[in-house]
């Protein structure tokens, strides 16, 4: 039987010197690590207050304190493609096997809550797809009923004209969407100083 909904959380194995690295201006290699480690945590602290069961999809496995911490009650999922679209596809794909809504979310969007994640569930009750764009040109969230393949392929990922080529292929596919309001993420300097002025508690790094 298929659950109701799945939340599948998108993450970087913590390395050191490879997560966060657009804000390597402002904090070191550590700092990004502790950073990436903070978000990740928060993110997946906030899933778990919807209820929804949710897992973590990690783009390499091994053995790590924190990983092992969230494992206990996220079970792990190994991402599988070679760029971020196919992983997403995957992971879909994956996900719409075991529950009638996936909900893909990344680990860099702390201002994600439980009341975001239950409207997108409401959504999808007479939407395909439902989108939580981001202030960069880009989306948080991603939750569909189907695997819609377009959306996956010829995006130029990391780049400001991701939501843009996204919504071109939804409509290209006549498609019921939802587009929410939109958020932010902590992928610059500037959205790092966003974060500790939002948070005064922030770890300090």
């Amino acid at each position: 039987m298929k659950l109701d909904c799945l939340v599948i959380q998108f993450a970087k194995f913590p390395r050191l010197g490879g997560v966060k690295t657009r804000l390597k201006s402002l904090l070191n290699d550590d700092g990004c690590y502790q950073l990436h480690l903070e978000l990740m945590q928060r993110v997946n602290a906030n899933l778990k207050t919807s209820g929804i069961f949710n897992i973590l999809s990690l783009d390499q496995l091994g053995d790590h304190e924190v990983i092992n911490k969230l494992a206990k009650h996220s079970p792990i999922l190994l991402q599988q493609g070679d760029d971020l679209g196919q992983k997403m596809q995957h992971a879909m794909q994956w996900g719409l096997a075991r529950a009638k809504q996936v909900i893909i979310v990344g680990s860099d969007c702390p201002v994600l809550s439980k009341q975001h994640l239950l409207e997108v569930q409401a959504q999808l009750q007479s939407h395909d797809h439902v989108f939580i764009p981001a202030e960069d040109g880009g989306y948080v969230l991603i939750a569909s009923t189907e695997c819609f393949e377009p959306v996956y392929s010829d995006i130029a990922w990391g780049s400001d004209q991701v939501l843009a080529q996204t919504k071109n292929k939804l409509k290209q596919g006549n498609k019921k969407v939802s587009f929410l309001s939109q958020l932010w993420d902590v992928d610059r300097p500037e959205d790092y100083q966003r974060l500790v002025d939002l948070y005064p508690n922030w770890p300090e790094l």
